[in-house]
């Protein structure tokens, strides 16, 4: 997972491990081999051909102002027909839900969607009809990340889905900084804790702190995301992190 980072990337072409660089110097004036090097994922190349046919102001048709051209959303979880959509941005998450994905399976309510995968946040139906464009999930606060989009349904515990996450990111941290290295084994800690036998006085705090620490001074995108989903559940279910008084 760590070599989806850039400059980790770099490292583990070069034959080294896979970590990440400390930035500055940035990719485009040190990357690849100490050469200035740009790096764009595949979903970003595959548009060129697009555009190159279209023209730019013809490409600019497709999607919003801001927001222009098609998108891959990646739709998974207790939805009826899972799948990789491309849609033009500016769509609402109701339209890709269900008209497209046939709805939450079996036609049970909706808990809980996470946008942007592990490293997203979690929002209820209150944001069913959001705009799928950055301008608009930004002001959602939601983000866009690579496109994927996890459907929850009311049986789902999300005690469990934030252990699940949280496991995920001790495991894939590489170990190079301490807040990331430490953090997420401590997240990882307190919410199997939370999942198995509840919380703890002053476990909200703990992890309040842990993910703050991790989203400030850790070096690489993993470790300044690990906490994201955790946060966002923690403003949206505060009740599963607080003892009862």
């Amino acid at each position: 997972y760590i070599c989806g980072e850039e400059t980790a990337l770099f490292e583990s072409i070069e034959g080294k491990r896979g970590m990440p660089r400390l930035k500055p110097p940035f990719p485009t004036t040190a990357g690849l081999f100490g050469k200035p090097t740009v790096i764009n994922n595949v979903e970003t190349l595959c548009n060129v051909p697009l555009i190159l046919t279209l023209g730019s102001a013809g490409y600019r048709q497709i999607g919003t102002e801001k927001s222009p051209g098609p998108k891959l959303f990646c739709l998974s979880g207790d939805v009826t027909r899972p799948g990789l959509y491309e849609v033009p941005f500016g769509v609402t998450f109701r339209e890709l839900l269900e008209d497209l994905a046939g709805g939450v399976r079996g036609g049970r309510p909706l808990q809980a969607v996470l946008f942007g995968g592990a490293a997203g946040a979690f929002t209820t139906a209150k944001d069913l009809d959001v705009r799928l464009t950055f301008e608009d999930l930004r002001a959602a606060g939601l983000p866009l990340g690579s496109g994927v989009i996890t459907v929850f349904d009311d049986t789902r515990d999300l005690r469990d889905v934030l252990f699940r996450l949280a496991r995920f990111f001790a495991e894939e941290s590489c170990g190079k900084c301490y807040p990331c290295q430490t953090g997420t084994r401590r997240q990882e800690e307190i919410i199997q804790r939370i999942a198995n036998s509840g919380p703890l006085p002053q476990d909200w705090e703990r992890l309040q702190d842990i993910g703050w620490t991790m989203t400030d001074a850790s070096i690489c995108g993993l470790g300044q995301t690990a906490a994201s989903a955790v946060l966002s559940a923690m403003r949206l279910w505060p009740q599963l992190f607080k003892t009862v008084s």
